[in-house]
């Protein structure tokens, strides 16, 4: 969880933008608490297929860690600015990523990785059937598909 307001978020990209781009990055730029996964974006509106460049705006994942946010931010800003020379690309386009590499900004967010689960559950029948599956399945309404018998949980790993 990052601790900086949205005054020295704006005040951070400006600096980088700078420093990076020798050019000032004159929109808003806010943190999102509804971003999951992602480390930020930046938002071109459109009116029909016309992009309304005097209402692009910034959005940053507040949970991302201090040391996180300044590549997070860089990132974002490859973006804008090759969309200012290119217009608008996608993430794999070989410029964007050159640029990034440049930069050094990652080209994935460090929120994205995923934890991944295995649930192993044994039948309670005479047989005592085994069950390996990735999400946890509702014990009340699941039942062995061999014999019927009710289910339980054994065991349960979280990989990284």
């Amino acid at each position: 969880m990052t601790a900086i307001s949205n005054g020295q978020l704006k005040a951070l990209v400006e600096r980088l933008s700078t420093t990076y781009f020798h050019l000032s990055f004159g929109h808003a730029v806010k943190f999102n608490n509804h971003l999951r996964s992602t480390g930020g974006r930046v938002v071109f509106p459109k009116s029909g297929r016309q992009i309304l460049e005097s209402k692009i705006y910034m959005e940053i994942n507040p949970k991302l860690d201090d040391k996180d946010l300044p590549g997070i931010v860089k990132h974002e800003l490859a973006h804008y600015y090759i969309y200012l020379h290119k217009g608008l690309h996608r993430e794999n386009d070989r410029d964007f990523q050159a640029l990034l590499k440049k930069l050094g900004a990652p080209r994935y967010s460090p929120l994205h990785t995923r934890q991944k689960s295995f649930y192993l559950y044994e039948c309670n029948g005479p047989q005592c059937h085994k069950y390996l599956r990735n999400r946890r399945i509702n014990l009340r309404k699941m039942r062995c598909s061999i014999d019927g018998a009710t289910l339980k949980l054994v065991s349960e790993r979280h990989l990284k």
